[in-house]
């Protein structure tokens, strides 16, 4: 394994850690048209990153 990927998978299990202990005091978006435009820009956000990934191979 590279040592980037590891770095990466320290740094994604210290942010869930994170994430979980100041889940309480982290504010909740309960309208649902908020809950749509959020999904939909991650949608939009990882198919331009795969598409430009797959350009540079």
């Amino acid at each position: 394994m590279k040592h980037v990927s590891i770095i990466g998978i320290i740094l994604t299990v210290g942010t869930l850690v994170l994430l979980k202990v100041f889940q309480d005091s982290i504010p909740r978006i309960s309208e649902p048209i908020t809950n749509v435009l959020i999904f939909i820009g991650f949608l939009i956000f990882s198919i331009i990153y795969g598409v430009s990934h797959m350009k540079n191979k």
